[in-house]
């Protein structure tokens, strides 16, 4: 009886989750997703901004904006009667700043879903910046960027910015830097929001117990408001990531950790967005521990974990291969993983059973991703949205996964890395490894 419902499972479609659009007269877009699996909605606003925007003297302006959104604003004038709202609408919230995107979320009964849109409309459209708040709130980013600092990772990663962001590194720091958090200002604030936070340079998505009607009607009448903006440099900025030539970068580190890894320039996504679907199934081939990657460097090998994936982004997609190392068989490793790749470029390297368990790893991540209306309003749609400047490359990607084969593998290596020159990084404590 147990074996006959799995195969009942088994033969279950994998459905994806449905969505529509519209787009208000002031170039916001308004993407519905009815999930009615339980009386909650999540709202959730996503700007095409972050410190790929930022210049020198900006470079943290978009992560304080995304403190400063939990604050006062036109209708809630001070945290305290923000956080009363909050907890009178049962709110759960927060927001997430990265290098090419913000996102900011609520989440609360569906029943008050015209209160939420309200509670996200004046969060987004009218923050106060009151400067007392944005002084408290200074500790606090401070605090999280020392944390950084004192990392174990944190001399890799200004490593990485520096070298494969040599022409403008801060625009891959999304924690931005000491004298810009201890300066900004209301007036840099709100310079920012005129450029960046304006209906045309964002997305409003709703996903949950609603229909798509009411949520259509309420986006609406709430959100028209907002004035359009049209002053955003977003979807003109420059590539930032930069490999012109075989690069080798030694990076201390505490007493015991060691990591290797190896990067190549990617296809930047806006570019070459076709590129992305032989890399996806690439990389989640290479994920599997079945397979020669896996068994040639960890279980026969000096790695103690590995991993290679391509990053889907505009302006910093890199690929990277890269894993931990006990410190002193990093020369061992680097020879093992140059090995590797050189014969991960023939064809005979991928067998079909792989790359069709790999299709299926990545539709159920898929899948995955879309079971809360949480995750689809938070994860999914804001970061396609913002990659795919729409959702037409979301709508059809499973489409287009499944027809990927072992030759378009091929074909995606040999144009961007065969014969490509890289960057490796070796972070190990300098008295602890061989020699490389």
């Amino acid at each position: 009886m147990k074996t006959l419902l799995l195969a009942s499972l088994l033969a279950i479609p994998l459905q994806a989750a449905s969505f529509e659009t519209m787009t208000l007269d002031n170039c916001l877009e308004v993407i519905v997703s009815p999930i009615h699996t339980s009386p909650i909605v999540t709202i959730c606003v996503t700007v095409k901004t972050g410190s790929t925007c930022e210049e020198p003297g900006t470079n943290g302006l978009a992560h304080f904006y995304e403190h400063m959104f939990f604050k006062g604003n036109a209708a809630l004038p001070d945290q305290t009667a923000y956080n009363q709202r909050i907890r009178e609408l049962g709110i759960v919230r927060n927001g997430v700043t990265s290098d090419e995107m913000v996102r900011y979320y609520v989440t609360l009964g569906s029943h008050r879903f015209e209160e939420g849109m309200e509670f996200m409309f004046n969060a987004i459209v009218t923050p106060l910046f009151d400067l007392e708040e944005m002084e408290r709130e200074r500790s606090v980013i401070m605090n999280e960027y020392e944390r950084n600092t004192t990392g174990a990772w944190w001399s890799l990663w200004l490593a990485q910015e520096q070298v494969l962001a040599p022409d403008a590194p801060w625009r891959a720091s999304a924690i931005g830097v000491p004298e810009v958090i201890l300066s900004a200002s209301p007036t840099a604030m709100n310079d920012f929001r005129e450029r960046y936070y304006t209906p045309d340079n964002a997305a409003l998505i709703i996903a949950g117990d609603v229909t798509v009607t009411e949520a259509f009607e309420l986006a609406s009448e709430t959100f028209s408001s907002w004035e359009y903006g049209g002053r955003s440099n977003f979807d003109d900025l420059p590539v930032l990531l930069s490999v012109p030539k075989d690069t080798t970068v030694y990076v201390d580190s505490p007493s015991g950790i060691a990591y290797v890894s190896i990067v190549y320039a990617g296809p930047p996504f806006g570019l070459y967005p076709e590129a992305s679907y032989p890399a996806d199934v690439w990389g989640t081939y290479l994920d599997l521990m079945s397979r020669d990657f896996y068994t040639d460097l960890v279980t026969s090998g000096p790695f103690t974990s590995i991993h290679a994936s391509y990053y889907t982004q505009r302006y910093f997609p890199t690929i990277t291969f890269g894993g931990m190392v006990p410190p002193e068989r990093t020369g061992e490793a680097l020879e093992a993983l140059r090995t590797e790749i050189a014969e991960l470029l023939s064809l005979s390297y991928y067998d079909p059973d792989g790359i069709e368990l790999a299709k299926d790893r990545l539709r159920r991540h898929r899948l995955l991703s879309e079971e809360t209306s949480r995750d689809l309003a938070l994860d999914s749609l804001p970061f396609w949205w913002v990659q795919g400047n729409g959702l037409d490359y979301y709508e059809t990607y499973l489409d287009r996964l499944a027809a990927v084969d072992s030759e378009d593998i091929t074909a995606f290596l040999d144009e961007w890395i065969a014969s490509k020159p890289c960057v490796v990084f070796v972070m190990a404590p300098m008295d602890e490894t061989e020699g490389i």
